[in-house]
Formats: C-alpha cells, sequence, structure tokens
C-alpha cells in the first residue's frame, strides 16, 4: 500500500465509477443458447487491471460490479460473489500484464485480458454449478443445460469483452503513467 499515490487513488475510483455506471448501458443478445445482455462492465473491470495492475484493478473491478449488483434489487444477492469473481477477473488481467518485460504490445494486452475473462467465465459457471446442484437440488442433468447456456452466452459476451479492453487499453495505457 505504500506506493497508492493520490493519482493512483483517483484512479481507482474512476475505474469503480466506470464499472458501476458501464454495467446500466445494456445491449441485450438473442443467441441460439439463449438471451443476454452486453455491457462494457466486463470491459471496465479488465481495463481496470490492465491500467491499475492486480491489487488496485481488482479493488475498482470487484467494487464497482459489486455496488451495481447491491442497487439492483435483482443482483443484490450475487454482490459478494460479484465483487470476488470481478476483482479475480481483474487481477489476473492486471498480473499478467504487469509480469516483468519490456515490451506492451497489443498481443499482451489481448492475452491479459483473454486470460482474466476466461478466469471470470470458470468463476461464473461455476458457482451456477454450486448454487444450482448444491443449493436447489437441481438434477445434475438439468444444472449442466444450464450451464451449457450460460457458458455459450458468456463465451460471446466474454469475446466482444476482450475485443473492447484491447482496443482500449492501447490508448489508455499511452496517457495515463503513475511514474
Amino acid at each position: 500500500m505504500k506506493n497508492l499515490t493520490t493519482k493512483k487513488l483517483t484512479y481507482v475510483g474512476l475505474f469503480t465509477a466506470l464499472a458501476f455506471l458501464s454495467n446500466y448501458l445494456q445491449i441485450p443478445l438473442v443467441t441460439p443458447l439463449g438471451n443476454t445482455r452486453f455491457h462494457l462492465g466486463n470491459v471496465f473491470c479488465l481495463l481496470a487491471g490492465i491500467i491499475l495492475g492486480p491489487l488496485y484493478g481488482g479493488l475498482a473491478g470487484g467494487l464497482g460490479a459489486a455496488l451495481f449488483d447491491i442497487f439492483d434489487p435483482v443482483y443484490f444477492t450475487s454482490a459478494p460473489s460479484t465483487f470476488i469473481n470481478k476483482f479475480i477477473m481483474a487481477a489476473i488481467a492486471g498480473y499478467i500484464f504487469h509480469k516483468k518485460s519490456e515490451e506492451n504490445s497489443k498481443l499482451r494486452i489481448a492475452i491479459a485480458a483473454a486470460f482474466g475473462q476466461l478466469a471470470y467465465i470458470l468463476l461464473y459457471l461455476s458457482k451456477t454449478y454450486i448454487e444450482n446442484y448444491f443449493i436447489l437440488g437441481l438434477t445434475r442433468e438439468a444444472t449442466m443445460v444450464e450451464i451449457v447456456q450460460k457458458a455459450g452466452v458468456s463465451l460471446t459476451n466474454g469475446v466482444i469483452s476482450i475485443i473492447f479492453a484491447t482496443i482500449l487499453a492501447i490508448p489508455l495505457l499511452k496517457a495515463v503513467k503513475f511514474e
């Protein structure tokens, strides 16, 4: 925490607000596996990790997404798991991007975003499995049907988030300097 500057704290607040607000700007998507919505929440969680690093990016992404859940009665009970999942997503993206290397290439940004997004999808599907099978008592078959449906939709959202995060990270990394 000793390298937390006022500038970095300001960016944590900014990315928290962006992750929160971007969930309200939704585009409904109809897929063969079910209906979903695309929002830029995952994009800003990934960007938070890439720009701010694993710890501060994880906090910004996790807090922003959890605040959205807290203020929406549909998702209220999901806020703690959302915080953990989005924190991990941003932290993994930030960790991979900030590993010691001389080069900040577009490919490196895309790889960091892809691993962060993949981690989130696996956590989200695991949560669905635990809820449906162990808590709700659904059969394994019924649980797996929902997981397959959610996996297809999540992968679609994930690919879109990776593309947007990679495109937006390129100019942001040039503009935001902490040293």
